[in-house]
């Protein structure tokens, strides 16, 4: 897991399984994303697997006035956000770039 400012945005990069043994961390990458007024990018390209508390987590940043767009979810997290509806409340973006180099 990765949090950083890009141009204009925090990029939040998750990979590999992103589960309750990530919890603390990740709620300390949401809180820190969340401070400012800046949209947050979640690039979770090389997740591999997500659990329910990983994916409260992530609802956190699309709380308010804060704007959370996933960057070409795999599969996976994209039925995950359907079948939550969290998909309804963040924004989706195809970029057609392939597989990222996020780390765990």
């Amino acid at each position: 897991m990765r949090l950083r400012r890009c141009d204009g945005c925090v990029r939040l990069e998750l990979g590999g399984e992103v589960d309750a043994l990530m919890e603390q961390a990740l709620e300390q990458a949401v809180t820190e994303a969340r401070t400012g007024d800046l949209p947050v990018e979640v690039d979770t390209r090389a997740v591999t697997f997500m659990d329910s508390l990983a994916l409260t987590s992530l609802a956190r940043l699309a709380v308010g006035q804060h704007t959370a767009v996933f960057v070409d979810p795999p599969d996976l997290v994209r039925f995950l956000l359907d079948v939550t509806r969290l998909g309804e409340v963040v924004q989706i973006r195809e970029t057609g770039t392939g597989t990222a180099t996020a780390t765990t």
